[in-house]
């Protein structure tokens, strides 16, 4: 039996407009740096990016350098050994919001990762490293889509953790605790059993209670939460001012429980976890793909859309092996990042992002046909 619950609190902030900015700077400000209670932030590149260029306008709104704070001592860094357990850390996402692996696309993969994904997770770090002086070791997959083929090529880009998603280890809550191995890549589970907006945990008290009883009685002494930011301040009708009280009054609850619970980043998670094994014993096919949406199928995703996007990057390695101009290539490539957005290819959001996601797969299609 655990003798302490150790909770890990992440936000994935990968949204595209000015107000999600200012709005995800506030909880950063308010929860992190003024509060002190320790959050992962997972963000796309591009926003990483627009966050940067926008540093004195969400000063400016803020009356607070959100972004020199995130710099800062608050935030870990543990590629210079500055890796403390209590504190924030800023992990990434593709660039532009893409997923991980291509779904339904095993036969493309290595062309996926190579043509298509390795320059999304190198610009991400990089604007990490730029702008905010951190290197970011942690990743999570957008929409949770993710397999164990993309272990190695994550790696080798320099990270060190991905967070999966609980739903496919089903009711096997103690496995949810787990530190898993596959390509030398650490993966860290999600635990879905467990919904920080849930309108039950108004109360920190409450929240804290069940993550308590979680670790005791499934013996796991780590525990991993999540959820989109959005969740905290609209979506699951959740106020910004309630969203950052909820957080705020965590931290506050968690410190009165004199170290039975301590609040601790991601990358905290996948070194201080002792228990672990390789991850296929659990996962099933090293190509099997799950996400972290209703069930951990792919039922949210457009079939029709996920095929012309792999049918674009199946051409783009076709015409590099041709000896295609590298400009024409490049192009396309850039056309297919925007395309395949996750979100583009959400049915649930197919209306608002469709002449988006129309206009640039059929540029790219355009460039690749000669």
């Amino acid at each position: 039996m655990v003798n302490e619950v150790n909770l890990a609190l992440y936000l994935i902030c990968h949204h595209g407009h000015w107000d999600d900015f200012i709005r995800d700077a506030e909880i950063i400000q308010r929860v992190s740096l003024e509060k002190g209670v320790p959050i992962t932030y997972f963000f796309s590149g591009l926003q990483l990016e627009k966050m940067a260029e926008q540093r004195g306008a969400i000063h400016n709104a803020r009356w607070c350098d959100v972004i020199g704070g995130m710099q800062g001592g608050r935030f870990v860094n543990p590629r210079s050994g500055y890796h403390h357990a209590h504190l924030s850390e800023i992990g990434i996402m593709p660039y532009s919001h893409i997923p991980l692996v291509q779904p339904w696309g095993r036969f493309i993969q290595a062309e996926y990762f190579d043509g298509i994904l390795r320059d999304q997770i190198r610009w991400s770090k990089g604007v990490v490293e730029r702008h905010y002086q951190k290197t970011p070791v942690t990743i999570h997959p957008p929409d949770g889509v993710y397999s164990p083929s993309a272990a190695k090529m994550l790696r080798e880009g320099g990270l060190d953790t991905v967070v999966v998603s609980g739903e496919f280890l089903g009711s096997d809550q103690h496995a949810k605790g787990i530190l898993y191995w596959a390509s030398g890549l650490r993966h860290i589970v999600r635990t879905n059993d467990i919904q920080l907006p849930s309108p039950g945990f108004w109360d920190a008290k409450v929240f804290l209670d069940a993550v308590e009883e979680y670790g005791h009685r499934n013996n796991i002494g780590f525990v991993v939460v999540g959820c989109d930011s959005n969740e905290l301040y609209g979506m699951r009708e959740v106020s910004l001012h309630d969203g950052v009280a909820r957080l705020c009054c965590i931290g506050d609850e968690a410190y009165r429980r004199c170290g039975r619970i301590k609040l601790v980043n991601c990358n905290a998670v996948a070194h201080g976890n002792l228990h672990s094994t390789d991850l296929e014993k659990f996962w099933g096919g090293w190509d099997d793909v799950r996400s972290m949406i209703g069930d951990g199928s792919l039922n949210f995703l457009d079939e029709g859309k996920n095929w012309e996007v792999g049918h674009v990057a199946y051409l783009i390695g076709e015409r590099f092996r041709q000896g295609w101009d590298g400009q024409v290539i490049q192009e396309a490539k850039e056309c297919l990042w925007r395309a395949a957005d996750m979100a583009c290819r959400n049915k649930h959001y197919a209306g608002a992002l469709e002449a988006h996601y129309q206009g640039n797969i059929k540029r790219a299609r355009h460039l690749l046909q000669g």
